[in-house]
């Protein structure tokens, strides 16, 4: 099992029952929450905060799910995984990149995923097993598996699922993306980076990318290792075609955003990037035209399933 720092979270409730998963040890797929609603349950199982452990590959793995009170097993409910940097705690990364008002506006279903411990550091492997990955995880298999159990407990549409990290997380979602595009509608990243350009896409896919231009540690310009900011936006918008956009500047006090918002792509893609100048390395909330940036990470992403915009 995942082992998690101390938060400050109320005890865990057991709703045990939720998931059954063939092949597991007895404490796989058991479903947990932190948080009780007082409101109807949805259909699907009741609202809230859950823990979910499953056993993939050998590894005791972990999620964490949030399901708002507006969603419903009935509707065309999209998924977003939200993927944590390299040494993050999915707990931590749920509060910091916090995109559940979004999920609460939309009744969508909100996965941030536990990363495998790398000699005490939770991290990511966003290209194929035998690639340049940190370790032999098989990261790639465990998404597919904790897909499976959300959607054994709470149906979603498959064909709405989308992928955003941070830095380390922002490279496994475009990793996603580019090898598994089967399973993602779209992706995106906060100052990550794409790995891998010789993707076998099965649709045209959307993406939306924000890096700053003062990051330290993935360079806005690139390295020998990954691809710069612009050369994986030029990389999407190629696979998708969708037009140059012309671009939009969005202020936030002091700091300038620079938006180029590329639509007219195959099946209605789009590619938008975001470039915080001065920006730094972190995951970005900006705010702007009175939308912040998780507004604008959720709203484009939840725009697109496998078939292009809906």
């Amino acid at each position: 099992m995942v082992e998690f720092s101390p938060r400050d979270w109320s005890p865990l409730l057991l709703v045990s029952a939720l998931f059954g998963l063939s092949g597991c040890t007895p404490d796989a797929g058991e479903i947990t929450t932190d948080t009780a609603s007082d409101s109807p349950a949805p259909e699907g199982g009741p609202s809230g905060t859950f823990v979910v452990s499953l056993e993939h590959d050998g590894l005791e793995r972990e999620a964490i799910v949030y399901v708002p009170e507006s969603y419903s097993a009935a509707a065309d409910t999209p998924l977003v995984l939200n993927f944590h940097g390299f040494g993050g705690i999915a707990r931590w990364h749920m509060e910091d990149a916090d995109l559940r008002p979004q999920a609460d506006r939309s009744g969508g279903l909100l996965i941030v995923p536990q990363g495998a411990n790398l000699d005490g550091s939770p991290h990511w492997n966003p290209v194929a097993l035998g690639g340049d990955n940190k370790s032999n995880v098989d990261d790639f298999g465990f998404v597919e598996a904790l897909l499976d159990a959300i959607q054994a407990a709470y149906p979603y549409n498959p064909e709405r699922v989308s992928a955003i990290g941070y830095s380390n997380g922002g490279m496994m979602a475009l990793g996603l993306a580019c090898s598994r595009s089967e399973w993602i509608a779209s992706a995106g990243s906060v100052s990550g980076a794409l790995l891998d350009n010789n993707c076998d896409l099965s649709h045209p896919m959307s993406v939306i990318t924000l890096h700053g231009t003062r990051d330290s540690t993935i360079p806005y310009d690139g390295s020998g290792e990954y691809f710069s900011a612009v050369e994986a936006v030029d990389y999407w918008r190629g696979e998708s075609g969708a037009e140059e956009g012309e671009m939009v500047v969005l202020q936030d006090g002091n700091t300038t955003i620079r938006h180029w918002p590329h639509e007219g792509g195959m099946d209605g893609t789009a590619v938008h990037h975001y470039r915080v100048m001065g920006g730094e390395h972190i995951w970005y909330n900006f705010s702007s035209d009175g939308l912040t940036a998780n507004d604008r990470i959720w709203d484009f992403l939840t725009a697109f399933s496998v078939n292009g915009r809906l």
